[in-house]
């Protein structure tokens, strides 16, 4: 099958699959060769159906990996994630619930009896309800992007913050009703140093959440520039 008659059986764009293949969850039979497109296989399509029903029922790629890797079941795997969505929905139906309070209040922004709102809230947490969070809202990053990065030179092994080597954050809208995703690339080129030989490093890769707030994989690549006179 020709890469348009693929995505058109799917319901799928190029972007999901390159999605994918980049998480490392499909790899088609017979990858394509020079500038000739990629033939998929009957085998590529029940394979990349699998994978679909899967994302779209709310299993991330980083799930998908765990079970193709044998390091857990689908039942947990769909256990797991179904918790985690019922506990993001009971937090937004508590949600649902104050801003339903404050509409028929009339609420103003700068007159609302906040300490009112604040006891009522507080009063429900005590009691175990939750709320959204901060971790809930877009725009916030709860995944740390702080990293165990080790010399392949010196074998050091050192925690560096992969923020200051960020050069792109993207983020595309999912279709199975959580969210987009995020990713952060970063690239340290030739501006990181290890501390203990003094090697400089090229730290490569990205960071993904999804949903947002939520790990899902990496691929994370050290390199020795070389160059420098102890590799002679």
């Amino acid at each position: 099958m020709r890469p348009k008659e693929i995505q058109e059986k799917l319901g799928i764009d190029a972007e999901r699959i390159k999605l994918f293949k980049r998480e490392g969850i499909f790899k088609p039979e017979h990858p394509p060769v020079g500038n000739k497109a990629t033939d998929y296989t009957e085998a590529d399509f029940k394979n990349l159906q699998r994978i679909v029903v899967l994302t779209k029922s709310g299993l991330t790629c980083g799930d998908i990996k765990k079970l193709q890797a044998g390091e857990i079941d689908l039942e947990q795997a769909i256990r797991e994630r179904k918790q985690y969505i019922n506990d993001e929905l009971e937090r937004k139906r508590n949600a649902l619930k104050m801003l339903d309070n404050l509409l028929d209040d009339s609420a103003e922004f700068e007159t609302f009896q906040t300490q009112h709102y604040w006891d009522i809230i507080s009063e429900k947490e005590a009691a175990g309800e939750e709320f959204i969070d901060i971790e809930d809202m877009y725009g916030y990053r709860p995944v740390s992007l702080e990293r165990a990065v080790k010399c392949p030179h010196c074998g050091h092994e050192e925690n560096v913050d992969l923020e200051d080597f960020m050069y792109d954050e993207s983020s595309y809208e999912k279709e199975n009703g959580m969210g987009p995703d995020l990713v952060y690339s970063f690239n340290s080129e030739d501006c990181y140093e290890c501390p203990e030989c003094g090697h400089t490093l090229k730290i490569e890769g990205w960071i993904r959440e999804y949903p947002m707030g939520a790990y899902d994989s990496e691929d994370i690549k050290v390199e020795d520039c070389g160059g420098d006179e102890d590799d002679e």
